[in-house]
């Protein structure tokens, strides 16, 4: 059951983010937001958050990729402002707001190090794409958003080959997430190099 906060949250996201897939956002949409939404929520549980953990883990998740309504890239000035305005206007603790915003930096690519518990379960949700059976479909959505919303082109092959350096070097932050999706990332991994040498022969 979720909080009051996580409800009113949930249906302000929804409607934020309902036009997303059609301004060309194959993968970074409000398909994507909820499924890391459930993800984190679920991952909560197993990994014994307490509620006031779990409630603020899920803002996070809600919140975390609404920047791409403002800009696609150079946008860490941005990462957690939405969602920093949205819970002011609807009175949340200022010391909890911070630790939503702490939470969805957490997401950064480039963010290395993760803090505590709630980093954890939210990088390991957000990424969980990688280690689901749609892989593919959602690999070939990303690449399509990369190269019409930010300009950059580079070829599939080019592009399977950044996903196989960072698939490789990325390593479960959860006990929950290493016992259930192991095995499947081990597969995925096999059949992203297998299709790089196929593109590269």
């Amino acid at each position: 059951m979720y909080s009051e906060i996580v409800i009113k949250a949930k249906k302000y996201i929804e409607k934020l983010l309902a036009n997303m897939e059609k301004e060309g956002y194959l993968f970074h949409n409000l398909e994507h937001s909820l499924n890391v939404f459930k993800r984190a929520s679920y991952l909560a549980k197993k990994e014994w958050l307490d509620d006031e953990l779990r409630e603020i883990l899920e803002l996070s998740a809600l919140f975390h990729d609404t920047w791409f309504l403002k800009q696609y890239d150079k946008n860490e000035a941005i990462w957690a402002q939405i969602a920093e305005e949205w819970l002011k206007k609807n009175n949340y603790p200022e010391d909890k707001i911070d630790i939503v915003k702490s939470t969805i930096l957490a997401t950064d690519p480039m963010f290395k190090e993760t803090e505590n518990i709630l980093q954890k379960i939210i990088k390991d949700s957000d990424l969980d794409n990688l280690w689901r059976d749609d892989f593919w479909e959602l690999n070939h959505k990303l690449h399509k958003e990369i190269t019409t919303k930010s300009g950059k082109q580079f070829s599939y092959e080019d592009f399977l080959l950044r996903s196989w350096k960072f698939i490789g070097s990325y390593n479960f932050l959860t006990k929950t997430q290493q016992q259930e999706r192991g095995k499947k990332w081990e597969q995925n991994k096999k059949e992203l190099l297998e299709k790089i040498k196929q593109l590269s022969s």
